[in-house]
């Protein structure tokens, strides 16, 4: 018979023979038997370590809560308001009652369309023009009748209609 060797001169087949240190396979405690010395001494083992994960807490502060980081918050320092919060008695502006009166008075005296934002029509149109007059006359003529185009567009269906009415 040939017998093979290593390059050490080992015969390969004592290494079938012999029994690893250790297995390869993960040990289970479900068919080991608990009264033997082996599986006693690895379940006192196991029951000493800690079931959860052990964290080390003042190595994530360190790391991830430095002195002195802001975490992004600003400090905002705001300048105080430039105004005096106590008002003197002599600086209130009162309101006078009678002027009041005068003025709202005076404003019902003045129709809606006299005034526009405190200035009156009559006095803009005296500005005016014989020229700009016409062309404003000319410009609000057909500001109506485009604002009227709605009821002109009803008017003209029912021409329509009635032409087609007399056609048939």
């Amino acid at each position: 018979m040939n017998i093979v060797m290593d390059e050490k001169g080992n015969d390969p087949m004592e290494n079938l023979k012999k029994k690893p240190a250790k297995s390869i396979l993960k040990s289970s405690s479900s068919f080991e038997v608990p009264d033997g010395p082996s599986g006693s001494n690895r379940r006192a083992s196991r029951s000493k370590e800690p079931k959860g994960t052990k964290w080390d807490e003042m190595n994530i502060l360190e790391t991830l809560h430095p002195p002195g980081k802001d975490y992004g918050h600003m400090k905002i320092e705001e300048p105080k308001t430039p105004f005096e919060r106590t008002l003197s008695e002599d600086a209130v502006d009162t309101l006078d009652p009678n002027v009041l009166a005068e003025k709202i008075v005076q404003s019902c005296n003045k129709s809606p369309k006299d005034t526009i934002c405190g200035t009156s029509l009559s006095d803009s149109e005296e500005e005016l023009t014989p020229e700009e007059r016409e062309k404003k006359k000319e410009f609000e003529k057909r500001r109506k009748a485009h604002y009227n185009e709605f009821l002109m567009a009803k008017k003209a269906m029912k021409e329509l209609q009635d032409e087609e009415d007399d056609d048939d």
